[in-house]
């Protein structure tokens, strides 16, 4: 991420990930309404592709495989099963990882949630407040580790989307 050039594209890879936390943030305020009000608008946003494991994983890796070489040699190695990871980048997957799991309880507790509203049934909002906040603070740590630069940079590319 020396170069100019480099920060920018690192910065692209960033956008989805950032994408991702503004819709955690947005999440939070749903799952909080009254009366289980936003689990539908939550459901509608949990059920998006970028949430489904794969491709969640996919947008990970795709800024963090870049990003923590320098050597595009080295991170191609990398891929290929030839190289070490740095110890960010294995953070990085354990708390991505950390992540995922979390989104996915979320989606079943949403899903569980909606059942039980519907059946009139009362609402138990611990395990639901405690995933959306889980991933939260997941987010804030993945992105605590990426250069104060790259953020930068995608904030502004997502300010003028």
């Amino acid at each position: 991420p020396g170069s100019p050039i480099g920060r920018d594209q690192y910065a692209k890879l960033l956008v989805p990930i950032m994408i991702i936390q503004k819709e955690f943030d947005e999440l939070d305020t749903l799952v909080h309404m009254p009366n289980g009000d936003g689990l539908a608008q939550a459901d509608t946003i949990l059920s998006k592709k970028q949430y489904e494991k794969l491709q969640f994983k996919k947008t990970f890796n795709a800024f963090a495989d870049n990003i923590y070489y320098s050597d595009p040699d080295r991170a191609n190695a990398y891929l290929g099963g030839g190289a070490v990871p740095k110890n960010e980048q294995s953070i990085a997957y354990l708390i991505r990882n950390d992540v995922l799991t979390n989104v996915e309880n979320l989606q079943a507790e949403v899903t569980y949630l909606i059942k039980e509203i519907k059946a009139g049934n009362e609402m138990e909002t611990e395990d639901l407040y405690l995933y959306v906040q889980t991933c939260k603070d997941g987010m804030v740590k993945y992105l605590d580790l990426v250069p104060p630069g790259e953020v930068k940079i995608a904030k502004e590319i997502i300010a003028s989307m």
